[in-house]
């Protein structure tokens, strides 16, 4: 009867601990494929555009335009972190054509054409071949970024100069004098260079760097 018992006891503490095992196994599996909430990315538009490039010859020429627009004679390092800074500033889903032009076309920057934005940057120059194929080559992965985290730019010594001739032309137009076309299209710089900075900075932009005079802000 002893035997019986001992017996009937060590195999409840034995199913008892298969049970467990069995138990703590099922637990596992289900912690380890319930769906988790999925991890914040770090990664920016720019970088999943080099992973699987996804691009049109609209996006390649709105970059060339830009290029040939925004320093032209600025160095191949410029021109490729001049690209970067448009593939980060995109949308969600928003091509690259898109975000240059704000729907707007070509044409300078700041202005807009009716049912479009404000374009970010100018596109009023043609494109050159040269210029078509190394935006080309940063939107298939060739050039990478070197200053991560950049999505805007601007030259001071330039905003300083067109500031200068649009406080000039204010003037003028406050006296009743005729201007020029120049100076029309200039009267929408309404800051100089250290209040573009102070606009952005409040804005939460941060310094990246500069190159060829062009700083850059993320």
């Amino acid at each position: 009867m002893t035997r019986q018992r001992e017996s009937e006891g060590t195999g409840w503490l034995i199913g008892a601990v298969v049970g467990g095992a069995a138990l703590l196994g099922g637990v596992a599996w289900t912690l380890a494929t319930w769906p988790h909430a999925p991890q914040p990315s770090h990664r920016l538009p720019s970088d999943d555009w080099q992973v699987e490039p996804n691009f049109t010859e609209a996006d390649v020429e709105a970059a060339a335009r830009m290029l040939a627009s925004e320093n032209p004679r600025g160095s191949r390092a410029l021109h490729i972190e001049q690209i970067h800074t448009q593939l980060r500033a995109r949308r969600a889903k928003e091509s690259l054509y898109d975000r240059i032009t704000a729907g707007s076309g070509w044409g300078p920057q700041g202005e807009r054409s009716a049912p479009g934005g404000a374009r970010p940057v100018a596109t009023t120059e043609p494109a050159t071949d040269e210029l078509r194929k190394l935006a080309r080559e940063v939107l298939t992965g060739v050039h990478p970024s070197s200053l991560p985290g950049a999505r805007r730019f601007f030259h001071p010594a330039q905003q300083d100069r067109a500031f200068a001739v649009a406080e000039r032309a204010r003037n003028k137009q406050a006296n009743g004098q005729a201007l020029t076309a120049d100076e029309k299209r200039l009267l929408r710089y309404r800051r100089n260079a250290e209040g573009v900075r102070h606009k952005w900075l409040s804005e939460r932009a941060k310094y990246v760097g500069v190159l060829d005079g062009v700083e850059f802000y993320g």
